[in-house]
C-alpha cells in the first residue's frame, strides 16, 4: 500500500547547508526549502526538521480598558 507522501514528486532543495570540515572541504549536511505559508524556510539537518519565519512587526502597545 502507498501513502500520499510516496506518491508525491521529490523537490529539489532551494539551498544546501554545508559543514566545512578541517582540511577545508564541504560536506552537505542539509537542505532549505521555501516554505509553502508564508515567507519562511523548512529547514533538514540530519534527522531533524527545523520551520524559520521572518520576525512579525510588533503592534502599537494599546491602552488597557479601565486602567
Amino acid at each position: 500500500m502507498t501513502t500520499a507522501t510516496e506518491n508525491q514528486p521529490k523537490k529539489i532543495p532551494d539551498f544546501y547547508i554545508f559543514l566545512k570540515g578541517a582540511a577545508g572541504e564541504n560536506n552537505r549536511v542539509g537542505a532549505a526549502f521555501k516554505h509553502g505559508k508564508g515567507n519562511g524556510l523548512t529547514v533538514l539537518i540530519g534527522n531533524s526538521r527545523y520551520v524559520a519565519f521572518p520576525p512579525k512587526a510588533k503592534s502599537p502597545a494599546t491602552p488597557e480598558k479601565g486602567a
